[in-house]
């Protein structure tokens, strides 16, 4: 608790500012000595974890002593965003240093890519783990893909030389009544009745699982030296019960083989949970106070404790970077099987701040602990991994910004506003401390009602991170200027159509 007073008491003595801002700018380049040898990265990356769920934002009963050590020993981020309140154009964001308006990974209509899907993340598009694969790293992912289910567009294909982990959500891959998570949107103007129909028993599904109701496969893929791809599908349905503990070990698994290789690495830890249906393994059920969810969190947290010992055991925390985050805020409407982002309005799926916000750590060499109330987004890894590493700039991360001087000198944030897309529409702007709403909506059926404001709310999220006054009437001038700034960065990024939504077009 004293870590949340800590946190808010800063935020409210965070003052009122909207001044002139620039758009991001290029990564600064951190000189590496010639003799210390090359940083290792890891991204512990969950899925619809809450704000509020663990670490120094914690108003739960959870126990979450490692993650709490990343917060303790590194640097919290209290304004770090996704970029996306949903999962594949969050996690493509992330990949690529590009907003999904500027890729195509996003949809209108259909959200996310869905079992069976005809297309994924192109094959154009660098991504970061090319990056280090142009310097020699050794990388790996292992857990959650989401950007696509086909061979073509595995992680293998996208620069990782090994792959283990679930091509989509967890809770896809099902049948009811002749009716699958592939053919429910096809044609799409059927998707709501077909839904109506499957409803009842997918919830009931969710809250009382059995690993077959989930036909989702646990697939392994490895690039080899010749450059064929091997692939194979090692369980269908994957066991879900022992997914948390069987990604942490090949991850555990990879980490050590690099080292003994000296080859310098880059991971993405990318678990499945917290998102519907929730399992865990037997040691964790039961343990949390906070009953399915909170078990499901504390065997997340573990697994951050076996990576973090690894990395002591294998004498190399000193030169590897952590960064602990999520895809998106918590999925609000399964109610005790999902977290929270109080104080933060809303959840998973809209551009308030719950759905966007996401609790962000980073630990490593040479970070100055403490709390950053700076902005942040996820797109903004690429280039400052880039530059943590020593790299030159990456020209195709375009939408990423350089936070290593604020990690490693205290420096403020390069980054000064946030866009909230959702699909194709920017529903809202934060510039500083300001957010400008021009279109507010709940999600899943959930309030308030869809609006397009003639006059854009306005936020104070410096004292008001529930969003809950519109100060629009007292402040024309920052809306005005909010509005201008926004409207001149909308034309600065050409909108690609949707690839997700194109795949259901006749």
């Amino acid at each position: 608790m004293s870590h949340l007073i800590r946190v808010l008491t800063l935020l409210l003595l965070v003052s009122l500012n909207a001044d002139s801002a620039v758009l991001p700018t290029a990564n600064t380049k951190i000189n590496i000595a010639d003799d210390q040898p090359p940083p290792n990265f890891i991204i512990i990356y969950t899925d619809d974890m809450g704000y509020a769920d663990a670490g120094p934002f914690s108003q739960t009963t959870i126990d979450t002593p490692w993650i709490d050590s990343l917060a303790e020993n590194g640097q919290v981020w209290s304004d770090f965003y996704a970029t996306a309140s949903v999962c594949t154009p969050s996690r493509g964001a992330l990949l690529t240093g590009n907003l999904p308006a500027r890729t195509g990974l996003y949809g209108d209509n259909i959200a996310v890519f869905f079992p069976g899907s005809k297309a994924g993340l192109p094959a154009a598009e660098t991504t970061i783990a090319e990056m280090f694969k142009q310097y020699h790293y050794t990388t790996g992912l292992f857990g959650k893909w989401h950007l696509g289910d086909s061979k073509a567009y595995y992680p293998t294909r996208h620069g990782f030389d090994e792959w283990l982990g679930i091509p989509y959500s967890n809770d896809m891959d099902w049948e009811v009544e002749g009716i699958t998570s592939s053919n429910i949107f096809d044609p799409p103007h059927e998707a709501t009745a077909k839904y109506q129909i499957v409803a009842g028993q997918i919830w009931k599904d969710i809250f009382d699982p059995n690993i077959t109701d989930w036909q989702v496969p646990l697939i392994h893929s490895l690039k080899n030296k010749s450059g064929a791809f091997v692939d194979q599908i090692l369980e269908k349905p994957a066991n879900q019960p022992l997914i948390t503990k069987r990604y942490t070990d090949e991850s555990v698994r990879f980490i050590t083989a690099a080292v003994a290789k000296q080859q310098p690495f880059f991971i993405m830890l990318s678990h499945s949970m917290p998102h519907v249906p929730l399992f865990r393994s037997s040691a964790f059920v039961n343990k949390s106070q906070q009953g399915i969810y909170g078990d499901v969190i504390e065997e997340i947290d573990w697994s951050v404790g076996k990576i973090l010992t690894t990395l002591k055991t294998l004498n190399i925390q000193h030169q590897t970077y952590v960064v602990f985050t999520s895809d998106n805020g918590p999925w609000l409407i399964y109610g005790d099987h999902a977290g929270t982002a109080k104080p933060l309005k809303n959840g998973k799926g809209t551009t308030f701040e719950g759905g966007m916000r996401v609790m962000t750590l980073f630990n490593g060499p040479n970070i100055k602990p403490g709390i950053v109330e700076d902005l942040g987004m996820q797109t903004d890894f690429f280039s400052t991994f880039a530059a943590l590493a020593g790299f030159d700039k990456p020209s195709t991360a375009q939408d990423s910004v350089d936070l290593s001087e604020t990690l490693l000198q205290e420096k403020p944030s390069k980054r000064t506003f946030v866009p909230f897309y959702k699909g194709s529409e920017l529903r809202a702007f934060r510039l500083k401390n300001h957010k400008l709403h021009f279109i507010t909506a709940g999600a899943y059926g959930q309030l308030p009602p869809r609006e397009v404001h003639t006059t854009p709310l306005l936020i104070n999220l410096a004292n008001d991170p529930g969003e809950s006054v519109n100060i629009a009437s007292e402040y024309p001038d920052i809306v005005k200027k909010i509005a201008t700034f926004a409207d001149k960065f909308k034309q600065s990024v050409p909108l690609k159509a949707s690839i997700i939504d194109r795949q259901f077009i006749p």
